[in-house]
């Protein structure tokens, strides 16, 4: 799978939320904003 980037403006307390879950899951921020947007999209999928 080829991988695109795309830069993101996101408010601070969001980023906050997400940088506190990416810590959480051992994951890095950008990991953890690909893995909710993965989920999101899962469950829409159904």
């Amino acid at each position: 799978m080829t991988e695109k980037r795309y830069t993101l403006r996101i408010n601070e307390e969001t980023f906050d939320k997400i940088k506190q879950l990416a810590e959480s899951n051992k994951r890095s921020i950008a990991k953890e904003i690909e893995y909710i947007l993965e989920r999101y999209l899962e469950k829409e999928e159904k």
